[in-house]
């Protein structure tokens, strides 16, 4: 297991895979080529150590056939060798679901079907992978054998969630009878996989039978992989796996990635920022993954609008986005890679870049140098507030779940009230909120909850406390007819042929953002209409002290030898007032503060109580 402190990474594709794959992806567009190769030898290294990174992603196979990608193999070697020799570990990259359909690769077998028998892409040039496939399957084995051999120190498995536009399942006759034996073993009786996804026994079969697909497949390479060198690590894009249902669609459970992991990444959209007059941020993620961690690391990669529309970030959004992490036990994972910036793809450590590079490692030198804060600023998570994280109703039963669940976490980060999210252990709980819930186990540890518990919209059970229910029920109404899920999937596929088959649709889909809005169809968009007041004042008397501010500002606590410490992220791009108010005794014994352009970024009052 990593030590939890132990791994600040960053996302490094480089090298002449990655020119390359940028070239199958974006026909047309310009790649930097000089900054790609140097970024994966020593000239990158140095340069992400003096950021104060430790791990890298380093691409070793992007998906192409033995006889192109042969010199990407090459260069990951000295990848490995000039990384190590600067101080850096090297998880090797594997393209988990999707190949180059080029040279050797176009006569394979294993490529995914629609159900009307095509094969379905994957950008320009790339073809979805069949999950059930046996030869891929060993074409997997030997990838994660090569790199551990290659002297990596960990294996990461990206696009395990396979297309991240929607429901797209392989309809294979393979996949089909495995599918239906599945079902069969549960006493489900199904026609085979679904055209979309509902809340009947069909799709409910599908979503447990994917999961189990994936996450054996994960746990037997890692098997090897650690068999080949124990101390290897693994680990695998968890993309948006805690705000939207597209991780629920393609199988991605966090309580199995943290079984069969060492940690978890999840790539998401969450940089914080301002985007159409709502404010963005991660903590959600962050605080629902610790549910699920016991211990081990977790750690987020989030974009603003995602690959081929992101230019370099303002320094504030970086800074921004690594305190939020820290503050919530967590690490952000620095883009480095796949910045289309004055027209070409270019790297963070591109010589261009070095201011933004200078203030990384200034706020890291704050955080975590000779002198830092971060050996200091822990400890027990204090907060008595906790939110229920009903996994299994929001895969399960989505639409009639999700909105509570992030309405009231959003509400309480507005307010400046921490919290913490549990799922099987209620420990220092004084008041649980619970959202809807409609599955049988949920039910069952919700009923062994003994302190105060507040249901957001809707409770199973009788003479309980509910806030939101008229909004809800009135909601509930709304629900969508078979119909009309039917018919989003249509348009979902008729989208996804146009962004995925035609680069001229894609680039105009992208100038109007439209990766960004279809993301947003499928998750919780920071925005919700339920009435906040009644649920903020039930919960408030359970925080002794209080944060007064004129700016959204991201609170979290943590007790540590006698002392309190409580973090603030200002995710503002100017000065906010904060008074910090404490109970009667109390008295602030330090401020550690770290600013950038005369606003503070990250501060930590270390409180005595």
């Amino acid at each position: 297991m990593v030590e939890k402190w132990n791994h600040f990474s960053v996302y490094m594709w480089a090298g002449p895979g990655t020119i390359r794959i940028n070239k199958v992806k974006f026909p047309g567009t310009a790649v930097d080529e000089k900054v790609h190769m140097e970024g994966g030898l020593r000239i990158g290294a140095r340069r992400l150590k003096e950021m104060g990174y430790n791990w890298a992603y380093c691409t070793y196979n992007w998906g192409f056939p033995p006889e192109i990608e042969h010199e990407d193999h090459e260069y990951f070697k000295r990848t490995v060798k000039e990384y190590h020799e600067e101080g850096l570990r090297v998880l090797g990259y594997v393209q988990f679901s999707n190949t180059v359909f080029d040279g050797s690769y176009v006569t394979k077998r294993w490529y995914a079907m629609d159900q009307f028998g095509n094969k379905i892409n994957y950008y320009s040039g790339r073809y979805l992978t069949c999950p059930t496939d046996e030869e891929w399957k060993v074409h997997l084995t030997g990838i994660v054998k090569e790199i551990v051999e290659a002297g990596a120190d960990g294996v990461f498995f990206d696009n395990v969630f396979g297309s991240w536009f929607g429901f797209r399942p392989c309809y294979c006759d393979r996949c089909q009878k495995q599918f239906r034996e599945f079902a069969k073993s549960l006493s489900l009786n199904v026609r085979g996989i679904p055209e979309y996804l509902s809340e009947n026994e069909e799709s409910r079969a599908y979503l447990i039978w994917r999961r189990k697909v994936l996450w054996e497949t994960i746990e037997e390479l890692a098997k090897l992989a650690k068999s080949i060198n124990p101390n290897v690590v693994v680990s695998s894009n968890s993309f948006e796996a805690c705000l939207s249902k597209l991780a629920i669609m393609a199988g991605v459970d966090l309580r199995n990635a943290f079984e069969v992991q060492d940690w978890v990444m999840i790539e998401n959209h969450q940089l914080p920022r301002k985007f159409k007059g709502l404010q963005i941020f991660n903590t959600m993620t962050y605080r629902i993954a610790h549910a699920h961690s016991k211990g081990k690391p977790v750690t987020s990669v989030p974009y603003m609008l995602g690959i081929g529309t992101d230019a370099v970030y303002p320094i504030r959004n970086y800074l921004q986005g690594m305190a939020e992490a820290y503050a919530n036990d967590s690490v952000m994972v620095l883009k480095g890679t796949e910045y289309f910036h004055d027209g070409k793809w270019t790297l963070i450590t591109d010589e261009k870049f070095e201011e933004v590079r200078k203030q990384i490692a200034d706020y890291h030198s704050w955080f975590k140098g000779e002198k830092g804060v971060w050996k200091d600023c822990y400890g027990k998570r204090t907060t008595k507030i906790a939110i229920f994280h009903p996994y299994d109703s929001l895969t399960f039963h989505w639409e009639r779940t999700y909105l509570p669940f992030f309405a009231a976490q959003h509400e309480l980060i507005k307010n400046r009230i921490d919290y913490k999210v549990v799922w099987d252990d209620f420990e220092n709980v004084e008041v649980l909120l619970v959202p809807p819930i409609f599955e049988k186990s949920e039910m069952e540890k919700i009923k062994d909850f003994k302190g105060k518990k507040i249901f957001l919209g809707y409770s199973p059970f009788e003479n309980e406390k509910i806030v939101w229910k008229e909004t809800y029920e009135r909601l509930a109404q709304l629900s969508k007819p078979e119909e009309q899920l039917y018919l989003e999937q249509i348009l979902s596929l008729l989208n996804f042929s146009a962004y995925f088959n035609d680069p001229s649709w894609r680039k105009r889909m992208e100038k109007a953002n439209f990766l960004f809005f279809n993301y947003l169809n499928y998750c919780y968009v920071f925005t919700h209409p339920f009435d906040a007041q009644e649920l903020i004042e039930l919960v408030k008397p359970h925080q002794p002290w209080t944060v007064e501010a004129d700016g959204f500002i991201i609170v979290s606590s943590f007790e540590q030898n006698g002392t309190l410490k409580i973090h603030l992220v200002n995710l503002e791009d100017r000065q906010v007032n904060v008074n910090l108010v404490l109970p009667k005794g109390w008295h602030v014994e330090r401020i550690d503060n770290y600013e950038y352009e005369n606003a503070f970024v990250h501060r930590i009052y270390t409180v005595r109580f």
